[in-house]
């Protein structure tokens, strides 16, 4: 018995070893896609990047496409899911974290260009739309998540269509990174400060605009 426990607890160790090896990987790709973009990024970067032979890499994933697409697909939502499973935040403050956190991505983020990236990809390659919808509907799911919460607990407008609420985070969480990409003012971002009050504004106007209902209790 005593060696059956062994020989679990071993393969239970080999588990997540492997998954902390993948996630590295994908932690590395979602860099080298990143600063290189698809066409010019080489499997070995990213195998050198996260210490590790190419043929670690396409035993996980055989192909650099696929490896480019599930990259896409972990890094994409990773931040809105990790807000979103925060129980200490109401809706309205998860909104304003993601919202104030885009601000952030005015610096050369490497994985946080990834996402551009694989938007101008699917243009040239209409064979990865699919793939890009897919992680894309992957962080629109999330989102409805937090927007239906906010809307069952009184946050949210309820006449509001969560669709466009979600499009509308989504848009310019894109546009925010688009635009920092391209650098096109001298002044350079705006303060944390002046982007959290906008936020906040946007917070606002989703809000119902009608006083909160209440228990009829007659």
């Amino acid at each position: 018995m005593q060696g059956l426990s062994v020989t679990a607890s071993g393969r239970s160790n080999v588990r997540r070893g492997s998954r902390e090896v993948g996630e590295r990987i994908l932690e590395a790709a979602a860099r080298v896609f990143g600063a290189k973009g698809y066409e010019a990024a080489r499997v070995i970067d990213v195998a050198r990047l996260c210490g590790l032979s190419t043929g670690a890499v396409y035993s996980r994933w055989p192909t650099k496409r696929e490896l480019f697409v599930a990259a896409v697909e972990q890094h994409g939502s990773r931040n809105t899911l990790s807000v979103s499973t925060r129980a200490d935040l109401t809706t309205a403050q998860k909104l304003a974290a993601l919202g104030g956190g885009l601000i952030d991505t005015q610096r050369d983020d490497e994985a946080g260009n990834l996402m551009l990236e694989a938007c101008v990809s699917a243009r040239r390659d209409p064979s990865l739309r699919a793939d890009l919808a897919r992680a894309l509907d992957i962080e629109a799911d999330v989102l409805t998540q937090i927007v239906d919460h906010g809307k069952a607990t009184g946050e949210i407008d309820q006449t509001l269509s969560t669709e466009a609420i979600v499009l509308s985070c989504q848009t310019l969480s894109l546009g925010v990174r688009l635009a920092a990409l391209a650098k096109p003012r001298s002044s350079g971002p705006p303060t944390e400060g002046a982007w959290n009050e906008l936020m906040e504004r946007f917070i606002g106007s989703i809000r119902p605009t009608g006083p909160k209902p209440t228990a009829d209790n007659d």
